[in-house]
């Protein structure tokens, strides 16, 4: 169920235009190292990627 859940996120967050912005790990409480890579590496990611385009189409709807 989780992972038909996370398709239809991903899909919709391509169509506003935040595709590879979610991403789903199964830890344990007792890995903290897996853990700690994963939301490391995520947040890698999200820095490369960027900005949110919703922001700047959010900016320029302010500026009208």
């Amino acid at each position: 169920m989780t992972q038909k859940k996370m398709t239809f996120l991903q899909e919709l967050l391509g169509f506003v235009g935040l595709e590879d912005r979610l991403h789903l790990a199964w830890i344990s409480s007792a890995e903290a190292q897996k853990f700690q890579k994963v939301v490391t590496d995520f947040t890698e990611k999200i820095r490369t990627l960027g900005p949110s385009p919703l922001a700047r189409d959010y900016q320029k709807a302010v500026s009208l």
